[in-house]
């Protein structure tokens, strides 16, 4: 009770800086988009803390801000206005509202904001947007029809992307909107959806004891929030394509048991096909593993996908990225640049658009 008192009391305050200038766009309402794992156990406040979660909408007027309400202060946010990055926020804790845009030619508006910094760094609750006084939110004409799904560890979050080799890890160095899997959703023009933590593995996280890790990604999938027991996630909305790239930290620190990483990923794939019916599967490997890691790694994800296809539950597939050979840079503790992430994502989008039929659009 006394921390609901004290949000209402935050936002109050927050509002009444504003004066009259403003009108307050809720955040249940039902003209905006929300992508990911996300919490609306109360509509007004949702919260999330995957990497990837977007919120989209279209609005009128000269101007935005946003209202948030972050566990800590150190998530980072880029701000998209009518498809063109403007810049990336740094979120303080607690509940603040934010000037996204202002001084634009009245007309109708897109914006949408994008979660850069994966689960460790705190979960945020969305309260809603300032418009000008009069102003309200518009249809999304521009209709994205594909929904993409991307499960994996630091590679997917994007670990040390923007970062050099040698420096030390932390929020402003990990960017979730320039990796692999966030680049190839944009070539299809798909709504994305991650979940994926640093260090996680399918049976084994990163160093973790070689008869396995309890909280690894198979167990802990069905949560919105990762550490979470509840609430569980939905599945109302299904993916028209599922990637997984899980592998590097069950054979890290030289361990790592075959039979249980294969049967631990086949069990995965059933789970994923009982949640996410008719979806396909596309098993991914790369770009960190090396020399005897990958040649093992590769055999056991090519002949999974072959026994996971007999079973005749859904289409799964296997693709390789290329291997980081240190010519487009080493970010940080050997994690993939974003140059590199690029190039996978390239090689990842043509496969997909012959896979799918998919047509590929030209992005920035």
């Amino acid at each position: 009770m006394k921390r609901s008192l004290f949000l209402l009391i935050g936002i109050l305050f927050n509002f009444n800086c504003f004066g009259n200038s403003f009108d307050t766009i809720p955040a249940n309402h039902p003209l905006i988009e929300y992508t990911g794992r996300i919490d609306f156990t109360n509509p007004k406040a949702p919260q999330f803390s995957y990497s990837g979660v977007s919120i989209r909408a279209y609005f009128q007027g000269n101007s935005i801000s946003i209202i948030l309400n972050d566990a800590k202060n150190t998530n980072r946010y880029n701000i998209i206005l009518d498809k063109k990055l403007l810049f990336k926020l740094k979120v303080d804790s607690g509940f603040r509202t934010y000037e996204l845009a202002k001084g634009l030619k009245d007309t109708i508006h897109e914006i949408e904001i994008f979660k850069l910094a994966e689960e460790m760094f705190g979960k945020t609750h969305f309260c809603g947007f300032l418009l000008d006084h009069g102003k309200t939110l518009a249809n999304i004409t521009g209709k994205r029809n594909l929904l993409l799904e991307f499960i994996g560890n630091s590679i997917t979050c994007g670990y040390g992307n923007e970062g050099k080799l040698g420096e030390q890890f932390g929020p402003s160095t990990e960017n979730h909107y320039l990796t692999y899997a966030a680049i190839t959703s944009r070539y299809f023009n798909a709504r994305h959806l991650a979940v994926c933590r640093s260090g996680i593995g399918i049976y084994r996280n990163y160093d973790g004891p070689p008869e396995g890790d309890i909280d690894c990604m198979p167990h802990n999938y069905n949560r919105i929030f990762l550490y979470d027991e509840n609430p569980k996630y939905s599945f109302k909305e299904k993916p028209d394509l599922i990637c997984v790239d899980l592998g590097t930290n069950d054979f890290s620190t030289g361990k790592g048991d075959s039979a249980r990483y294969v049967n631990g990923y086949l069990n995965f794939i059933d789970l994923l096909q009982h949640q996410n019916k008719g979806t396909d599967i596309l098993c991914l490997l790369g770009p960190m593993l090396k020399e005897s890691d990958l040649l093992r790694v590769r055999r056991y994800l090519k002949n999974l996908v072959d026994l996971a296809n007999k079973k005749g539950n859904g289409k799964v597939y296997f693709f390789e990225m290329s291997e980081q050979k240190g010519d487009l840079g080493i970010g940080i503790d050997y994690h993939p640049t974003v140059a590199q992430h690029k190039k996978n994502a390239l090689e990842l989008a043509n496969f997909i658009s012959k896979l799918k039929g998919w047509p590929m659009k030209v992005i920035d």
